[in-house]
């Protein structure tokens, strides 16, 4: 296991800008388990004066008189005699004498909030008439999404509006998969981040000096490492009927796109269903999409796994329990060899898409895209079987009428121009504008022949690879 900080560095530019405002400020920090967000506080706050405090669910007394020590210690002092979190907070005002801002980190703050009610309206109290036109900074957070957006962030919260700021910290990207590991060809940082999403806890249990095998066998396929039993301990810490998140999980993992069908593998009635899809969604295990050229009114709605990690542990770690139990790995490394680059297809359409938001961002595309996204639908005129058309990406902006079609190829051999004639025969399926500006990008994990080279030149067509981009 190894320690590296990498990328978070807008992040932390965000927190300074919020420290260095002068005032009181107050910002809230969430996001999923184990995505970091720990350590970009510790970085944030490591040269700066802090109390950091770690909550934990044993309750609102003992977690005070837990942080009155560690606030007490800042001072130097005897513990005070008080025993409730906004006596402390009176007691730190009247400490703090300097020139500059004091940070107070309450870190897993969910867990305060999950056992006592009261608990925001305590911090609310703690804002307003302690600590507001101070020179303090009070960062909250949490990694149960759902329990922080409703005890912080909600409309009904009693903290609601005082926040200066909010961050939810996202996993990393595949672009940053480098500074984990310099020096891993592409193909083997795709396998990684197929397999972790670039959850940095994740990332640390894979070896330098071992094959992406071996670290997964290691890791993963073992009855004994943390994160076999991952995907089981993120749906119990987050959800409270797990079983039926499982399902509706597994049923998805097994191909089933369209609520019906996921409905029917996961047990359940579909008019039951929305109401854990949209619970998935909001912790950003599900995504739901639409053909993006379509209006959001569209009745044409798929969903599918968005964390790769969760995805691939509902595909290789949950139908292998039995094998992994037993301690025979090697069946499913066995497995995983065969199935892994067609698996991967899907992420790197993720992946993909990656691509296109940053060169987006960098005013590299023929236009500013405003919506990105798949696309799908009929051909007329087909006999049934032939008539469905499918589009990896579409990026479009319906002011200047462009759109850019695109698709992605995970596969050894190069990308060939039969690819790009196909992409624009479906192309001229999509029903969106009559009179419109087309563009066309090929995404190739091996590179491209040399017909398509000359074809690009002469059609404009945009070729990347992922050594590109890293």
């Amino acid at each position: 296991m190894f320690r590296n900080f990498i990328n978070r560095n807008q992040e932390l530019e965000y927190l300074n800008k919020e420290y260095s405002s002068g005032t009181f400020s107050f910002t809230v920090i969430y996001g999923r388990r184990r995505v970091g967000k720990t350590e970009l506080i510790q970085h944030f706050v490591q040269d700066k004066p802090h109390i950091y405090f770690l909550a934990d669910m044993r309750g609102t007394q003992s977690n005070a008189l837990r942080f009155r020590k560690r606030a007490s210690s800042l001072f130097d002092n005897v513990e005070p005699a008080v025993d409730t979190f906004d006596e402390m907070f009176e007691y730190i005002r009247k400490q703090w004498k300097n020139d500059e801002k004091l940070i107070i980190v309450i870190d897993e703050f969910s867990y305060l909030a999950q056992v006592d009610e009261s608990i925001p309206s305590v911090f609310q109290l703690i804002v307003d008439e302690i600590l507001k036109g101070g020179l303090f900074h009070l960062i909250l957070c949490g990694s149960s999404i759902s329990m922080m957006e409703k005890t912080t962030l909600a409309h009904s919260s009693p903290l609601y509006g005082r926040r200066t700021g909010q961050m939810q910290v996202m996993p990393l990207l595949i672009q940053h998969m480098k500074g984990f590991f310099p020096g891993f060809e592409a193909d083997e940082l795709m396998r990684i981040y197929g397999a972790t999403g670039g959850i940095p806890f994740y990332l640390r249990f894979f070896d330098l000096d071992k094959s992406f095998y071996e670290n997964v066998e290691h890791s993963i396929f073992s009855k004994e490492a943390v994160l076999y039993a991952e995907g089981d301990f993120l749906l119990r810490e987050e959800l409270r009927e797990p079983a039926t998140y499982m399902n509706i999980l597994y049923s998805i993992s097994k191909g089933a796109t369209r609520a019906g069908e996921i409905a029917a593998g996961a047990f359940l009635e579909t008019k039951d269903l929305s109401y854990y899809l949209d619970t998935l969604m909001k912790l950003g295990f599900v995504r739901k999409e639409h053909p993006v050229a379509e209006k959001l009114s569209t009745r044409k709605t798929i969903y599918s796994i968005d964390d790769p990690f969760l995805r691939f542990w509902f595909r290789y770690v949950l139908v292998h329990r039995d094998s992994i139990e037993a301690g025979d790995a090697s069946s499913v490394i066995e497995y995983l060899d065969r199935s892994y680059d067609r698996y991967l297809g899907e992420t790197f359409e993720q992946v993909g898409k990656e691509m296109l938001m940053y060169l987006n961002l960098q005013d590299q595309l023929p236009f500013r895209f405003k919506s990105i996204g798949r696309q799908w639908g009929k051909i007329p005129n087909m006999p049934k079987g032939k008539n469905d058309y499918e589009i990896d990406i579409v990026a479009l902006d319906q002011d200047s009428k462009s759109i850019l079609f695109c698709e992605c190829k995970w596969q050894k051999q190069k990308t060939d121009a039969d690819v790009y004639f196909s992409l624009k025969e479906k192309a001229a399926h999509v029903k969106w504008f009559l009179e419109r500006n087309e563009h066309f990008a090929l995404v190739s994990r091996s590179g491209f022949t040399k017909r398509m080279h000359e074809i690009a030149r002469e059609e404009n067509v945009l070729l990347l690879t992922l050594d590109d981009y890293l």
